[in-house]
């Protein structure tokens, strides 16, 4: 049996690394500013404190992380959201109407897993621009797509969402130079999250400690980034690492992990995949998949195999009530299958393995 597959990533702190900057080029987009921060949630916080605005009405996506939606009340946003179909496009009529009834000063948009699900608002959005609506495209799902995001005033991003960072996070502008940037960094921050990731190394790779020690580390550096209210710098660590990150290396290898999902779960009832194709500008960051019956249940099968397939996102407690019906179906339906870089095709085979096995078992109790 793996010893696990998917879950927290894990980080050789003794490997020497090159001393340089992170090159936002391969973003391909026209910068004026950038501001490296310690997470996402801190870089939506530190655009938000950059506009002036008297209005403070956001539309933001139905189907998101609370992280998206909590900077905004905290900043004292009346907050409404447009609605998505099941292949997480949005619904431009609702859009239109959203942007109509609320006349809203921010909109926010994102796309899912790595896939352009804007392409089809591009000249709403741009109309929205030149009324006056402040435009902050989330591009943490497809920072390493190739495709060209949205013309927007503002992008932000986590880069702890691809690969082993303690923390990091940004927040880019394409308008005007940003003030008030943070250059304190968390230190204990840091230096919990590097101490949990070398402790899973040793564990993955070099059969060293136990689980419950590492997962302890993960969990005492969440809780510190859970209580993080003040806005803090990217740490020299992450920029470190993340300068050194092979990106070509992890669209290569994201990208043929999802094609072996893809060619593999083709016959399986249980699940269906969320995209149908994966274009050759995708890099995924996760294989989305609907769990047509029973999502907890495979959920927690697949897991007792060691494969962590986690739910993103769950609803979030400011989204009760307050989404359709289809949408909320997406959030009981979807789950994610781990492709990431750390992986290969032995894992994808026991994945689908363990999937099969499973599609079986709910054949014979007659549930599929």
């Amino acid at each position: 049996m793996y010893r696990e597959i998917g879950s927290n990533f894990w980080l050789n702190c003794e490997e020497q690394l090159k001393q340089k900057e992170i090159n936002l080029e391969f973003l391909n987009m026209h910068t004026i500013d950038a501001a490296f921060l310690s997470r996402g949630r801190s870089a939506i916080t530190f655009i938000l404190n950059q506009i002036d605005k008297q209005e403070k009405v956001a539309v933001l996506p139905p189907f998101t992380c609370h992280t998206v939606i909590e900077p905004f009340i905290d900043a004292g946003y009346r907050v409404y959201h447009y609605n998505i179909d099941d292949n997480l496009k949005i619904d431009e009529k609702s859009l239109l109407e959203c942007a109509g009834r609320y006349n809203p000063s921010v909109v926010l948009v994102h796309g899912y897993y790595g896939f352009n699900t804007l392409e089809h608002v591009r000249d709403t959005l741009a109309e929205f621009r030149k009324s006056g609506t402040i435009l902050i495209e989330d591009i943490t799902h497809s920072v390493y797509s190739g495709y060209k995001h949205m013309e927007a005033d503002y992008y932000m991003l986590s880069f702890r969402k691809w690969t082993a960072l303690p923390d990091g996070g940004c927040a880019i502008s394409t308008e005007k130079k940003f003030h008030s940037k943070p250059y304190t960094v968390h230190h204990s921050l840091v230096e919990a999250k590097q101490k949990s990731f070398c402790a899973k190394f040793r564990y993955m790779e070099e059969n060293v400690g136990n689980k419950d020690d590492f997962l302890k580390l993960y969990n005492e550096a969440e809780q510190m980034l859970t209580d993080e209210k003040s806005l803090f710098a990217m740490s020299p660590a992450s920029r470190l690492y993340q300068s050194n990150l092979d990106i070509e290396s992890l669209k290569e290898t994201r990208r043929k992990n999802y094609h072996t999902l893809f060619k593999g779960l083709s016959k399986i009832k249980v699940i269906s995949p969320v995209f149908n194709f994966l274009p050759d500008d995708v890099t995924p960051l996760y294989f989305p998949v609907y769990a047509q019956w029973g999502r907890d249940r495979i959920q927690k099968f697949l897991a007792s195999k060691n494969i962590y397939a986690p739910v993103v996102w769950p609803l979030p407690k400011q989204c009760e009530n307050k989404v359709s019906p289809k949408v909320l179906w997406i959030y009981e339906h979807i789950l994610a299958i781990p492709c990431d870089q750390r992986y290969g095709d032995e894992e994808m085979q026991y994945i689908l393995d363990n999937i099969e096995k499973y599609n079986s078992d709910e054949m014979i109790e007659g549930r599929c």
